[in-house]
């Protein structure tokens, strides 16, 4: 997200766009893109944090990172390609496999509207097997983001 919004919107914009106003135009109609992110991330203790591996059924296509504490989620409609981005009206009966680092059996997930970044859409408990975490996501529409939290 600090990356994109770094090097993308607030720096490169200016450079490619044909003109200085066109260049004003587009950051300001893209000015609060990041802003679901930044508040789904608010007050996340990123203390230990790494990639985590993850596979996921083929209706969603995302990533993970975390720790033995917490791990954050989120995924997409893997249908919605470029160019045209179409989006599905419902994806349903999805599930994500997460590699979770230390020995925690139980853990709290809570799935979030990504159009807020804070909106709790829906919680459930998964156990761990073996070294991974089954998540069953919930119906949605383009993206869905979670917090799994150690019990």
């Amino acid at each position: 997200m600090n990356g994109r919004a770094l090097w993308d919107q607030d720096g490169y914009s200016i450079y490619s766009a044909s003109t200085t106003a066109d260049a004003m135009a587009f950051m300001q109609t893209y000015a609060t893109a990041e802003l679901p992110v930044a508040k789904f991330t608010a007050g996340v203790d990123f203390s230990g944090f790494e990639p985590l591996t993850s596979t996921s059924s083929s209706g969603v296509w995302g990533a993970a990172v975390g720790s033995d504490k917490s791990v954050l989620g989120w995924f997409r409609d893997a249908t919605s390609e470029p160019p045209n981005w179409v989006v599905s009206p419902k994806v349903s009966e999805q599930t994500v496999t997460i590699t979770v680092p230390g020995t925690v059996a139980n853990w709290r997930v809570d799935f979030y509207d990504t159009k807020t970044g804070t909106k709790i859409l829906s919680s459930a408990s998964v156990t761990r097997q073996g070294n991974t975490v089954t998540i069953s996501l919930p119906d949605f529409q383009d993206d869905i983001a979670f917090k799994l939290y150690a019990q």
